[in-house]
């Protein structure tokens, strides 16, 4: 009787730490995607432009030039849809609570231009998992 009521004890204190274990690891990656999105906002704020519809129209004849500003735009969209690649990820792609956090299909719209013509060919192809380059593009649709 002993014997089971110690396996019984080691099972579920192991199952509770094990749970307890995935809220913190869930919650610790949750926290570092509301950091990355926080250093985004404030690199949008330092340099409004990256998020001005006017500038950023100019991207597709900008886009292989050496203008500082289509440089640090680059940079930026890189940042950015790297960033919403984890955020999907994170939510398994679930539509609903992606948005329900987060307004990402506007997000993408804005920097339209930038997803469907990165400065190098195939960027997207290449460096995105199947499943995001076809979220942002059903968002683009």
């Amino acid at each position: 009787m002993d014997i089971t009521s110690a396996a019984i004890a080691s099972v579920i204190s192991s199952l509770i730490a094990t749970t307890v274990a995935i809220y913190l690891n869930r919650h610790n990656h949750l926290k570092s995607l509301n950091d990355q999105l926080d250093n985004i906002l404030k690199i949008a704020l330092q340099f409004p432009y990256l998020e001005s519809k006017s500038f950023i129209s100019g991207w597709l004849t900008n886009k292989d030039g050496d203008d500082e500003l289509y440089l640090r735009y680059d940079i930026y969209c890189t940042l950015l849809f790297n960033f919403l690649e984890r955020y999907c990820k994170f939510y398994k792609y679930n539509v609903e609570k992606i948005h329900k956090q987060l307004n990402v299909k506007d997000w993408v719209a804005i920097h339209r231009d930038y997803w469907e013509s990165p400065n190098s060919p195939n960027e997207n192809v290449d460096s995105y998992e199947k499943e995001f380059q076809d979220l942002i593009n059903s968002f683009l649709n």
